[in-house]
């Protein structure tokens, strides 16, 4: 597994040269629920950097999916702020898009592929390829950032 070194998060995150501006409001309220009878609703949360480094900026992946169509759209994000004091600012340049492609569950477990929606605004090294791995039971969601996984808390 690739690990993320500190430099390639702030040029991710555009910190040093990149002025902070408003972004999309986030949720104040949590959201994990079924909507519908095949229709899930989630938001997952990982503090960035991972430790030991302290968590100043907080990656975000939320949306609904229909798993009985296999379909549904997702975003995924950073907000500046760790994620128990994340605030409402979306760093420029890191919200994205996802169309969902497939949804696979397996128990407790559902699993969303999906491929970013306007592929000119990535990254170097950023893949247009999306993976999230719910677990429900655990209330915790493995997602891929720029070539490492990460652990997210479920709302």
């Amino acid at each position: 597994m690739k690990t993320l070194a500190r430099r390639d998060f702030l040029k991710m995150a555009g910190a040093g040269t990149a002025a902070v501006v408003a972004g999309a409001a986030v949720p104040i309220s949590g959201f994990f629920a079924w909507t519908g009878k095949n229709t899930l609703r989630f938001r997952a949360v990982a503090g960035m950097p991972k430790a030991p480094w302290p968590a100043y900026a907080s990656y975000v992946i939320e949306g609904n999916v229909d798993l009985g169509g296999r379909s549904g759209s997702l975003v995924k994000s950073i907000y500046a702020g760790a994620p128990d004091s994340m605030s409402g600012i979306a760093f420029p340049g890191t919200v994205r898009s996802i169309r969902v492609t497939s949804v696979k569950q397996s128990g407790g477990s559902v699993v969303i592929d999906g491929e970013v929606s306007e592929r000119a605004g990535l990254l170097e090294g950023e893949s247009p390829a999306f993976s999230i791995n719910i677990d429900r039971a655990s209330g915790l969601a493995t997602a891929d950032f720029l070539g490492s996984k990460v652990l997210m808390k479920l709302d």
